[in-house]
């Protein structure tokens, strides 16, 4: 078969040899040798190159209007995609003569248009002025041109592959703006036209750029991450260059704060956790986090920070009907009682589907909502700020001094009691059956220590509420959600509307396992951002989340994604989901314990954690 290489064609005549004898450096490999494909077989509109392995080739026909640094970086999303660009400088008389002989053309025609008192084509003139403006530009060397022209290689494992491929790119490119041609007919020297041989066999396609459209073209999604006022996660695995993130950086970056994290036991999913919590301690921001197993204890004394340890039968001092004002983005101060309503008739319905079956429906939603309601108003607690607070006066030292006191807020014995009156008129058989169970969250019930008012002060930007001493996953998620919502009350203070907030969870697969549960973490998200409130996920089970609906919706909640090594079939489920490449789908198989593929809506990064030394004293699981 013959070999296609720098544009020509090479058969080697048998019987002849075009090395001398005896020559025995003639007979060591070269570089070539080990570039050459098991074979090159071109068709209309792909190359074959051995099992496997094929390749269709595009070329870059036309941009959109205005294109910035990392214009390409989403082409590398599709993965098995490699970009080369072919790129000459112009002489600069050159172009300068060619843009003034344009430019006198174009300001020719202007000038005929006035003498003939035509009206003036806007159009032109505008287009003569950029014209002269750029040429301004050369002649004072503040700007180059140059010739350019990329080509796109897409690769699959089969035809079909490379089909399905391909129209991910097409779909990807119209999207941007941008016109891409697949070089039917031109397989072989556009292919060739891409290696870094610089034999340009196919130019049709060359087009003159300015400096700054050929720097947009330069893909950069690979090579680093760093944002402003960002903490230090780790370090790129490709450029060992230093990842600074922020995940409150907003839109167009990223549509919201949350983080999903997913790996497998020791991939470092804890560590990471341990050493993001801290960083960003130390960066100023305010962070909670919610301990499964008292695996942060170290951590809080270490740095000094607040340790709240839930047991059952004590009373934890966490009210989830507690109430904060907020500041809109008028400025104006409120109440948000009707986002309060709703995250207690998700908690008692997430609770009511764990002990009976079923989450609430219909009229006992309604009741809920409908004694929640009237229990704040028989407080008379509004909208309004000030109905938050009663006036009071203490006594300190012979002295008497007078001020606000927040009032007494109700508990969930409270909803119990409104909930047992309801249905003395209502009559709901299905009520009773509620009113019933919830004895487990109240009073002396097993379940009963967020039954009380809030005694907890928070006094640390780091705070760490352990539930290890709860006995089941749904007593630790259900002191979850509790504190969760306790927490949100609390954060959404108009006095720390202006400080970053990180809620961290240890293991938030116990989410996927309730049908309400994705409407309070959709509520409590939806809140988050509003209050400069950030949730972080992590999971070592990533199954349960890509299984189910539920958690599907969880996962597109979080606009970036952590996901650490995990198990190959679980990779395999994973790369599907998340739309990774096929080498995607190999890292996330083979990573080293603190190695995680770093995902946002528009980036994507091989990234490694590194704990500095004084960390590992309590990162180390």
């Amino acid at each position: 078969m013959n070999m296609i290489l720098k544009g020509k064609k090479f058969k080697k005549k048998p019987g002849k040899s075009n090395k001398k004898t005896g020559d025995i450096f003639d007979k060591t490999s070269n570089i070539m040798d080990l570039i050459y494909p098991d074979v090159f077989s071109e068709n209309n509109d792909y190359i074959y190159l051995g099992p496997n392995k094929y390749v269709r080739v595009y070329a870059i026909t036309n941009y959109p209007r205005q294109m910035y640094i990392g214009f390409l970086n989403d082409l590398f999303t599709l993965g098995n995609i490699d970009i080369s660009t072919y790129v000459e400088p112009i002489p600069d008389a050159e172009i300068i003569n060619r843009l003034t002989s344009k430019y006198s053309e174009l300001k020719s025609n202007l000038n005929l248009q006035v003498k003939h008192g035509y009206a003036v084509d806007y159009g032109v003139a505008h287009a003569a002025d950029d014209l002269d403006a750029l040429r301004e530009l050369i002649q004072t060397n503040k700007e180059r041109m140059f010739f350019a022209q990329p080509i796109i290689f897409i690769w699959g494992r089969d035809t079909r592959d490379l089909d399905d491929r391909s129209n991910s790119l097409n779909d990807l490119c119209s999207r941007k703006a941008v016109k891409i041609r697949c070089l039917t007919y031109d397989q072989s020297k556009s292919f060739i036209s891409g290696l870094p041989t610089l034999n340009l066999s196919y130019s049709s396609y060359l087009r003159n750029m300015t400096t700054g459209a050929i720097a947009s073209l330069i893909p950069l999604g690979n090579t680093q991450l760093s944002h402003r006022g960002g903490i230090l996660l780790g370090r790129n695995l490709n450029t060992k260059s230093y990842i600074f993130y922020n995940n409150f950086i907003g839109a167009p970056e990223l549509t919201n704060p949350h983080t999903f994290i997913c790996g497998t036991t020791g991939a470092g999913k804890s560590v990471l956790m341990h050493v993001k919590s801290a960083r960003g301690t130390a960066a100023g921001r305010w962070s909670v986090i919610m301990d499964p197993k008292g695996e942060y204890r170290k951590q809080a004394e270490i740095l000094g920070g607040q340790f709240i340890e839930l047991k059952p039968g004590v009373k934890s001092g966490i009210n989830p009907f507690d109430l904060e004002i907020e500041e809109d983005e008028h400025g104006k101060r409120k109440i948000n009682l009707y986002g309060k309503r709703t995250e207690i008739v998700n908690m008692i319905s997430i609770f009511a589907e764990r002990f009976r079956g079923k989450p609430l429906r219909g009229q006992e939603i309604t009741a809920v909502d409908g004694v929640v309601s009237k229990l704040y108003s028989d407080c008379k607690i509004t909208e309004n700020a000030d109905s938050l607070y009663i006036e009071a006066e203490k006594a300190v030292e012979g002295k008497f001094y007078t001020g606000k006191v927040k009032k007494r807020l109700p508990t969930l014995s409270n909803l119990r009691d409104g909930l047992v009156e309801y249905n003395r008129s209502a009559q709901l058989a299905n009520l009773t059956e509620l009113t019933e169970i919830m004895k487990m969250i109240t009073g002396d019930g097993p379940m009963a220590i967020f039954d009380c008012q809030s005694t907890v002060d928070l006094k640390s930007r780091l705070i760490v509420i352990s539930f290890k001493n709860l006995a089941d996953d749904f007593s630790k998620f259900f002191a979850t959600i509790n504190t969760m919502s306790w927490i949100w009350a609390k954060f959404s203070n108009w006095k720390l509307k202006n400080i970053l907030k990180d809620v961290y969870v240890d293991e938030g697969s116990l989410f996927t396992k309730f049908e309400r549960a994705l409407d309070f973490i959709d509520n409590i998200a939806r809140f988050g951002r509003a209050f400069n409130i950030a949730l972080t996920l992590a999971t070592q089970f990533i199954e349960d989340f890509i299984a189910t609906q539920q958690g599907r919706a969880i996962v597109s909640l979080c606009a970036t994604k952590i996901i650490l090594k995990l198990e190959p079939s679980v990779a395999r489920e994973t790369a599907k989901y998340f739309n990774l490449s096929a080498n995607c789908r190999e890292y996330i198989s083979s990573f080293s314990s603190g190695q995680a593929i770093l995902r946002t809506e528009q980036d994507l990064v091989l990234m490694e954690v590194v704990p500095k030394e004084f960390e590992w004293e309590f990162a180390e699981p």
